[in-house]
């Protein structure tokens, strides 16, 4: 009686809990979909966990996102696939290529990458650190055929069972062909000039044997380019030996990778502003944000100065290139019924590119009469195209940088081992783990920042070379100085790396009715290595115009020092009955700080970290504290709730979560527009809080699902003395998806992703907005499958407040703006036969 009672009670807690958080969004109309119902909270939890236990009875906040829900998705980058997870923010504007700005509950981004988030394949980071620079985790983790499910999670369940990764962990998981099968499917653009072959197969080969393979091949333009910038190819292979035994098994896993893609560097825009609220934004003339991009088939090459300052080099602008080859092996093995050991091991070669056209407007008076390499410019003219030679006059000019950053190595070799042992101490099961992780990270780059000008037009830009009264010519090919867009900062060549030392310990008691648990990490990070920066201008020829150029011959940095830290983590779960769980938790994780605390001075001449009293006396070199910024500190505290039941004939799951967080960050920023309008970049010093909410839900009633997630948080910046919403961080962002079967043959499928105003730098508030997704799936015959899915159907405009601000003002409330807005409305005709 008491038990169905509270049972009873639990549910329709829960219920109510999620129709609260739901209903909002829901009326809003649907958004991007989430996790699949099935198998649910049943499904065991093997990222940053003990491998033994359910997603229900885990007392962390932990999603699984499936590679059905995300085929019904169709994402155009791979960020948005993470808002199919509650949790994590982010815009996903950035395009195929990466680098975009990852977030998690209301941990925002200072500067760039995914510094609290960490992206793992098969249980291993692909790179150490989530946000280095031009090096994102998301330039070198593609999602693929190969891929079973996404599993995420958040809080402080990551921060001790993997390193830099205090805020989440989304881990691609592999299909390791358990069951025979495979499909091969083609994904034709109809509106826009793209193709791309998904295939996997995999299968038991032996009665202990079994292999699986699975990849993808894309070319094409992409919705926003007239010109082929995408090229890419990924194949990912795993083969599986079992123990007679039964007891464990041996899994190799190889990847290759040779990937081209762009990502997106913004658009203008027309807006209103009343005060510091920016509203009614319309697109650009000539440059429409949904449809075309800055990437141009008269600037797919350009000259720059080679890593030795001896010569001009031609060299491709084609966006975020990567160069992989993996090798891992997995071992897991029980040794009678209460030990078990588990081994992880990947060897990486990564190498590649980031070359791209950046974005910035000024108006084309502020060129006229201005000194440029000893010259007044009296016009500009076209330097390429069907109009080179004729004399620009449009209103604005794009005076923003061509660079690339070669990616010389990213490679790196990563081992974790963890031994466990389980006992029966009668009031609980007892389950001790200790463990060891030990990663070295290679960082070797050289930058190419070049002065560049260009015309303002989505329709393939032409550069634009600026001309004397006398008509003598300043530029070249529109530049006009290499390596020196952004001040002496960003002339950079270094070799760094990274040895991440991780002993871990873990103890779980789990009764009839509780659990409890908690771990600690002793992480210690040895970093070595050096470079320079920019030092001497030269003077070179390019096209028979004198340039400036800067080298990168600075006194040799060196980086020489380790440091240590501990996180920790404590957690308990409260069994309320078979179908609801109650759970608290708090941490407190570290996050190293790698290449962004070069350049700063904050080393000492031989490479030690600088103390606050050498930064005060400037002894040694020493311009910074070195040691405080070196490590962030993020301290979490969270209670959630997790329960599945039936509404009628149907089924209903839903976890819902309160968190609390705060935490420092230090980083480097080259942007401009994020050091107050100073060129040569900055170091941003910031603490910031966060209070919020988390929720996910999926229903189902025979023929119909729905899956929901949305996030809350409150995040605040210090600014002076005094808090402030956090920049580029929307308040609340969701997500739902809807599908209806009709019969075995078609399946009709609703989903839209949404969020709410943001804040920039300066205090600029804008417009949130939603995006409606449509999926039709035709199932004519056995094993064949035609779909017709429309991305953006509505063909909404939605900035989504990343990296926006105000460019220009055009009048009392007219102003322009730049940034990057959601792909616009696109089709997309899909064919895959299964077998």
């Amino acid at each position: 009686m008491k038990n169905s009672v509270r049972q009873s009670a639990a549910s329709l807690g829960a219920i109510a809990v999620m129709m609260a958080v739901s209903a909002p969004a829901f009326a809003q109309t649907p958004a991007a979909p989430a996790a699949s119902a099935e198998p649910g909270l049943d499904e065991i939890v093997v990222t940053a966990s003990g491998r033994d236990k359910s997603r229900l009875q885990s007392a962390v906040a932990v999603t699984s996102v499936d590679a059905a829900t995300i085929a019904n998705f169709k994402p155009v980058s791979e960020s948005e696939i993470y808002r199919l997870i509650p949790g994590i923010q982010a815009a996903g504007t950035a395009g195929p290529g990466g680098n975009s700005n990852i977030a998690v509950r209301g941990l925002p981004v200072a500067t760039g990458g995914s510094p609290f988030v960490q992206l793992q394949e098969d249980g291993l980071p692909t790179v150490l650190f989530g946000d280095i620079q031009f090096g994102n985790n998301d330039y070198f983790t593609r999602y693929d055929a190969s891929v079973e499910r996404l599993e995420s999670v958040r809080g402080g369940g990551a921060t001790t069972y993997a390193s830099q990764a205090p805020g989440a962990i989304i881990n691609y998981i592999s299909n390791t062909g358990e069951k025979a099968g495979g499909f091969f499917g083609i994904n034709q653009g109809l509106d826009f000039r793209e193709a791309r072959v998904d295939f996997r197969y995999g299968a038991p080969i032996g009665e202990n044997t079994r292999f699986h393979i699975g990849g993808f091949y894309k070319v094409g333009n992409g919705p926003l380019n007239n010109f082929r910038v995408s090229n890419s190819i990924q194949i990912k292979a795993n083969l599986t030996q079992e123990f007679g035994d039964g007891k464990g098994y041996v899994r190799l896993l190889a990847k290759f990778a040779n990937t081209k893609d762009p990502n997106y560097t913004g658009a203008p825009a027309l807006a209103t502003r009343n005060g510091n609220t920016v509203s009614n934004i319309t697109p650009f003339a000539g440059f429409d944000g949904r449809s075309q991009n800055n990437y141009s088939v008269y600037n797919t090459t350009g000259l720059f100065l080679n890593r030795a300052g001896t010569a001009l080099e031609r060299r491709d602008i084609d966006g975020i290139t990567t160069k992989q080859f993996s090798i891992g092996a997995q071992f897991h093995y029980e040794f009678g019924d209460n030990f078990t050991v588990d081994n992880n091991f990947r060897w990486s070669d990564i190498s590649g590119a980031f070359a791209a056209p950046f974005l910035n407007l000024t108006r084309t008076t502020g060129i006229i009469g201005s000194t440029v390499n000893g010259g007044v410019v009296a016009s500009l003219r076209y330097a390429a195209g069907p109009r080179a030679g004729q004399v620009y006059t449009g209103t604005y000019v794009d005076n923003n940088v061509n660079v690339r950053t070669n990616i010389r190595d990213a490679g790196s070799i990563a081992n974790d081992l963890a031994l466990s042992g389980k006992f029966d101490a009668g009031f609980a099961k007892v389950t001790a783990r200790a463990g060891l992780f030990v990663m070295r990270q290679n960082i070797g780059m050289d930058w190419h920042v070049n002065q560049s000008t260009r015309e303002v037009s989505g329709d393939n830009p032409a550069q634009l070379d600026l001309y004397t009264a006398a008509g003598a010519r300043l530029t070249n090919e529109g530049i006009s100085g290499y390596n020196n867009n952004w001040g002496t900062c960003c002339a950079r060549d270094y070799d760094l790396s990274y040895t991440n030392t991780a002993p871990f310990l873990s103890l779980d008691l789990d009764g009839e009715a509780f659990a409890l648990d908690g771990s600690v990490r002793f992480e210690n990070v040895k970093a070595k290595g050096g470079g320079t920066q920019g030092g001497t201008t030269i003077t070179v020829s390019s096209g028979g115009v004198n340039l400036p150029a800067l080298l990168s011959n600075s006194v040799r940095e060196v980086v020489d020092y380790s440091r240590s830290y501990t996180s920790w983590t404590a957690g308990a779960l409260w069994k309320a009955n078979a179908n609801t769980s109650i759970f608290i938790r708090a941490s407190k994780g570290g996050r190293f700080n790698g290449d962004r605390q070069t350049f700063g001075g904050k080393f000492t001449t031989t490479g030690a970290l600088c103390t606050s009293a050498q930064a005060r006396a400037a002894t040694n070199g020493c311009t910074a504290d070195g040691v405080t910024p070196s490590v962030d500190f993020v301290n979490q505290y969270e209670i959630g709730i997790k329960n599945r039941g039936n509404i009628g004939t149907g089924r209903y799951s839903v976890e819902f979560s309160l968190l609390k967080a705060d935490f420092k960050q230090s980083t480097f920023e080259l942007s401009a527009t994020r050091c107050g309008g100073a060129a040569g970049g900055c170091i941003i010093d910031s603490k910031y809080r966060s209070t919020g909410a988390e929720f996910f839900g999926t229903l189902s009633f025979g023929a119909f699902s729905l899956v929901a997630n949305a996030t809350y948080s409150d995040s605040q910046q210090l600014d002076g003395t005094t808090y402030r919403r956090a920049s580029y961080l929307p308040s609340l962002t969701y997500t739902v998806s809807t599908n209806y079967d009709i019969g075995d043959m078609v399946t009709l499928g609703l989903a839209a992703t949404g969020q709410s105003s943001v804040r920039d730098d300066p205090g600029n508030v804008y417009p949130g907005g939603i995006i409606v997704n449509s999926t039709i799936s035709v199932r004519p015959v056995e094993h064949l499958e035609v779909g017709l899915q429309a991305y953006n159907l509505f063909n909404k405009l939605d900035f989504r407040g990343n990296g926006s601000n105000v460019a220009d003002v055009t009048g009392a409330n007219s102003v322009v703006l730049t940034g990057t807005p959601v792909v616009g409305q696109t089709f997309l005709g899909t064919l895959k036969y299964s077998f």
